[in-house]
């Protein structure tokens, strides 16, 4: 077994601050896909030394596939500090195919006190809106033009490592090397992607909101910088992004819609005026020009500009139909005041974008 330490290390601006709090990246390299009928032969894990203020990333290299248990052995050792994993599709990989091998030599469970943060997991759902066909590591970092030396995936590498134990040479060995290095050291790049689940969940200000004709504006600062440009449209509007600023735009609508009373039964519909009013008024009118108000016409209508809303966020909420849907509510400055209400909206609107469009890098 073999023990390399590459120090120093050019890391992506976002990846320092995840090291010093304790996280660690890793990738694994195998023989197979099943931990039965193949073995682990190379390990790579990027990490933060405090005692020597170094970032180094370590590789554990299997040059005797009979030491393998020795390899994990060290490996588990030195995550006995760790905090956090952060891995690329480890959650249905690598964490079990360790924990498998673990259970097979009898070892402690390795995982058992280490949070992890899979950063496929996180991304996987972008895979349209970033327009990929794949979300393998190396498409997500040409999406990102993060260039690589390694030319080479996992598959054809098993084939390399076969050779070197037979062959021994240097070339070989370090085209295992290499590919795992960059394995690792990309995840940093694809960290910095994590501002776009972040701000679809609510990690924004809004900073402004106003009318610019029938189109809402609004302006978000988002709690990290993105590091690709990019804008996207559909037909309820559009939004954009540079640094850590989104532009969104929300179309509105001038039409008449309207307000259905929960409360039916307490409520008679007058057909003459096509609206509902309470029976402590509608007690007043001509018996012959009203009727009890059924769900579907007890309403009231309303003409005005109204935006759209997957749920009831603002109320009153309108309808073109008691069944139809989305829902609407007419804007007001007052809005700006329910600040939860109004960001959990703005975070079901660019939900609507994520499952409807792809991004359109600038």
């Amino acid at each position: 077994m073999q023990i390399i330490d590459s120090t120093p290390v050019v890391l992506p601006a976002a990846v320092p601050s995840h090291l010093k709090n304790g996280d660690v990246f890793f990738d694994i390299e195998t023989t197979g896909l099943s931990w039965r009928t193949s073995h682990l032969y190379l390990i790579g894990a990027l990490f933060y030394d405090s005692v020597s203020d170094t970032f180094t990333l370590r590789q554990w290299f299997l040059d005797r596939p009979t030491e393998e248990k020795e390899l994990l052995v060290s490996f588990f050792t030195f995550l006995s500090t760790a905090k956090r994993l952060i891995h690329f599709n480890g959650t249905t990989f690598d964490l079990p195919y360790l924990a498998h091998k673990a259970l097979f030599y009898q070892l402690p469970d390795p995982f058992s006190s280490i949070a992890s943060l899979d950063l496929y997991q996180e991304l996987r759902p972008f895979q349209a809106f970033f327009g990929l066909s794949s979300m393998k590591q190396k498409s997500v970092e040409q999406y990102l033009s993060v260039s690589r030396k390694d030319q080479l995936d996992g598959k054809q590498l098993i084939s390399v490592y076969h050779d070197y134990l037979q062959t021994w040479e240097k070339k070989k060995l370090e085209l295992l090397f290499l590919h795992n290095y960059e394995d690792v050291l990309g995840m940093g790049s694809i960290l910095e992607l994590l501002a776009f689940p972040s701000l679809f969940h609510g990690a924004f200000s809004v900073m402004s909101c106003c009318f610019t004709g029938q189109t809402l504006e609004v302006s978000l600062q988002s709690d990290q910088a993105f590091p690709v440009s990019a804008s996207c449209t559909c037909p309820n509007g559009s939004f954009s992004i540079s640094g850590s600023l989104v532009l969104l735009s929300l179309k509105s609508h001038a039409t008449e819609l309207k307000y259905f009373f929960p409360d039916y039964k307490n409520y008679y519909y007058l057909p003459l005026e096509d609206q509902a009013v309470h029976k402590s008024v509608g007690a007043f009118v001509d018996p012959e020009h009203r009727q009890k108000a059924k769900a579907a016409n007890c309403y009231q209508r309303r003409t005005g500009i109204f935006l759209p809303q997957e749920k009831e966020f603002f109320k009153p909420a309108f309808r073109r139909d008691l069944k139809s849907r989305p829902y609407y509510f007419e804007w007001s400055d007052r809005l700006l005041s329910q600040k939860d209400l109004l960001k959990e909206y703005l975070c079901s609107e660019l939900q609507l974008f994520l499952e409807k469009n792809s991004i359109t890098r600038k």
